[in-house]
C-alpha cells in the first residue's frame, strides 16, 4: 500500500473518533524513502489529551501527534519562538486523511502561520550568531588536522545555513530539513551555493569559507574584537 493509504488506515484503526488527521513529512510531500516514517497530526476536540506516540503499523513506523485546537495554538507559539516549525509544516503542507469538516480552515490557518515566518532575531541574538560563525570560520582557516577540518566544516555549514535562513525570515530545520529549508529560497544565490557545496561530495573548505564570509557580510558582518556577552 502507498503511504497515504497506510496512514489513513492507521487513523481509522487507532483514532476512529478523531475530528481530522493530516499526513505530513516526507511521506506527505511525495519524498518518502524506504526508511521514511509516517508523521500524522490527529485532531480531537479541546479537553482531549495532547501527546506524541511512536508505533508501527503495517510495516511503517508511525509518529502520531495527537492534538486539540488549543494545543496546536500552544505549539505554534513555541515553534515560532524556537524558529523551527514541525507541527506547522505538517498541517500546512500535509495531505488531509480524514475530516469531519474543519480540515480546510485548519490548513488555511497553518499556511498563514508558515507564511508569517519565525520570530525575528533580536539584536543580541544576531550578535551571538555572528560571533559564533566568525569564530568557527577562524577555526576552519586555522586548522590543519583533516578530522578537525571535517568537524569544523560541518559546524560552519550548519551555522551559516541557520544565519542565512533567519536573515531571510525563513524557518529553520534539522537534519535533512535544513537542506529543504534552503531549497525553499530558490532565488537566493547564497542558498544555491550552500546547497551546491553540500551536494558536491568534495566539500572544499576554501569554497565553504568564501560562501560563509558572504553570509556573514550580508547578515551583519564579521564579529570578534570587542564583542561582549552579558553585562560587565
Amino acid at each position: 500500500m502507498d503511504p497515504v493509504s497506510v496512514a489513513r488506515a492507521f487513523v481509522h484503526h487507532a483514532h476512529p473518533g478523531a475530528e481530522l488527521s493530516i499526513l505530513g513529512g516526507s511521506a506527505g510531500t511525495g519524498k518518502a524513502t524506504a526508511n521514511s516514517d509516517l508523521d500524522i497530526v490527529i485532531l480531537y476536540p479541546n479537553g482531549h489529551s495532547n501527546y506524541a506516540e511512536t508505533t508501527r503499523y503495517q510495516g511503517w513506523v508511525v509518529e502520531a501527534f495527537v492534538h486539540t485546537p488549543d494545543s496546536i495554538s500552544f505549539w505554534y507559539e513555541k515553534e515560532r519562538a524556537a524558529r523551527c516549525a514541525v507541527l506547522g509544516d505538517i498541517v500546512a503542507q500535509g495531505v488531509l486523511l480524514t475530516d469531519q469538516g474543519a480540515g480546510e480552515a485548519l490548513q488555511d490557518s497553518a499556511r498563514r502561520y508558515m507564511e508569517k515566518g519565525p520570530e525575528p532575531l533580536s539584536e543580541t541574538e544576531r550578535g551571538i550568531r555572528l560571533y559564533g560563525l566568525s569564530n568557527s570560520l577562524d577555526d576552519l582557516h586555522g586548522s590543519t588536522d583533516p578530522a578537525e577540518k571535517f568537524a569544523i566544516s560541518a559546524d560552519v555549514f550548519s551555522q551559516a545555513v541557520e544565519l542565512l535562513l533567519l536573515h531571510e525570515n525563513a524557518w529553520l530545520g534539522n537534519g535533512k530539513w535544513m537542506v529543504r529549508r534552503l531549497d525553499q529560497l530558490p532565488q537566493n544565490q547564497l542558498a544555491r551555493q550552500l546547497l551546491a557545496w553540500a551536494g558536491s561530495g568534495q566539500h572544499d573548505e576554501l569554497a565553504l569559507a568564501r560562501i560563509t564570509s558572504e553570509v556573514l557580510r550580508q547578515a551583519g558582518g564579521y564579529v570578534m574584537e570587542g564583542f561582549v556577552r552579558g553585562s560587565r
